[in-house]
């Protein structure tokens, strides 16, 4: 089933960026701790406050991928599609899209998918159509071909 690989696809991309980001985590505590250790006055070099906005930031980017894995969670692959909802892969006339979460463009098996949410625009517009309807975006006409 096309959509289960999709979706195991989805989950290893966001497992990858989990490990990535808390590996990354790790490196800035551990320079962060060692910064303090060597630090022999009270002035400092600055590279404290990097080290801190490097590690808010890549913090709120591991909450943000983890917040999109528990919504890929969420997604039924497993449901019947007569019209385009969440878990839907539409086949279309410019495009494959799997409406779940904003992962992008994703290639498995020679193919593209896009991974897009019910609140990007396309997935605005595709939602709760049926094949053989269109929708109209950006100068473009996305038909609808399949839903599985």
């Amino acid at each position: 089933m096309i959509k289960e690989k999709l979706y195991h696809k989805c989950l290893a991309i966001l497992n990858s960026r989990i490990e990535k980001y808390k590996a990354e985590l790790e490196l800035i505590k551990e320079s962060m701790e060692n910064d303090e250790k060597n630090a022999d006055d009270d002035e400092g070099n600055g590279s404290g406050n990097i080290s801190g906005d490097s590690y808010a930031k890549t913090l709120q980017y591991l909450d943000e991928v983890t917040k999109m894995k528990d919504s890929l969670k969420k997604v039924n692959i497993f449901q019947d599609n007569e019209v385009v909802k969440h878990g839907s892969l539409v086949e279309c006339s410019n495009g494959l899209f799997f409406i779940s979460i904003p992962l992008g463009k994703i290639e498995m098996d020679g193919q593209n998918y896009f991974a897009i949410s019910t609140e990007a625009p396309v997935g605005k517009l595709l939602q709760g159509k049926k094949e053989g309807e269109s929708v109209s975006f950006n100068n473009n006409i996305f038909k609808i071909n399949k839903i599985h």
